[in-house]
């Protein structure tokens, strides 16, 4: 036997003898040929022997679950826009005749005049068609039952009350100008 040959056998044998070992050890790999290791289980308990609580290191006894019930009272519908949703409230005790100028939103009107002496003031407004009327203390104005709250030099307040998302009566007050920002004089 020459020298190369016995190298390749030498090589050979290597070969055969680490494919041994590399397939020996296979039976514990995943593969579908392998061996599965098989994990202990812990035994069921017998049949009529309720099930025992074991405590943990936190909370104690383990207790059954109970079923949780949403109580919604006293909170707000998750669905409903808690922004936009603001409902006039309509005076109570007292009977309030629709006016014309009920039929306009308070944007939509303009002051044009004040006029105030020694008694209560008194303003004009003006509608989007270019009618006037005139407004004191106690008017209602607007849409949302505003009512006129003061007639100042300057400016007219009024107040309307509304209902919140969550159903209390709020309060706004609404300033119009005699002369806003931005407009000529």
């Amino acid at each position: 036997m020459s020298r190369e040959g016995g190298v390749k056998i030498i090589f050979i044998f290597l070969f055969l003898i680490s494919s041994a070992l590399g397939v020996g050890g296979c039976d514990q790999l995943p593969f579908p040929g392998g061996k599965k290791e098989q994990k202990a289980s812990p035994k069921p308990p017998p049949k009529g022997v309720p099930p025992k609580a074991t405590p943990t290191p936190s909370t104690g006894p383990v207790e059954e679950e109970k079923d949780y019930v949403y109580d919604p009272t006293g909170k707000r519908d998750p669905f409903q826009p808690f922004i936009a949703t603001q409902t006039p409230v309509k005076p109570v005790g007292e009977e309030v005749p629709i006016t014309p100028l009920q039929k306009y939103d308070l944007s939509q009107l303009k002051l044009v005049a004040i006029l105030v002496g020694t008694g209560e003031g008194r303003a004009m407004v003006e509608d989007a068609e270019g009618k006037g009327y005139i407004i004191e203390k106690g008017v209602y104005v607007g849409r949302n039952f505003g009512k006129v709250k003061a007639v100042l030099k300057d400016r007219v307040i009024i107040e309307e009350r509304y209902k919140d998302y969550m159903g209390q009566v709020k309060a706004k007050e609404i300033v119009l100008q005699l002369h806003p920002p931005g407009e000529e004089k």
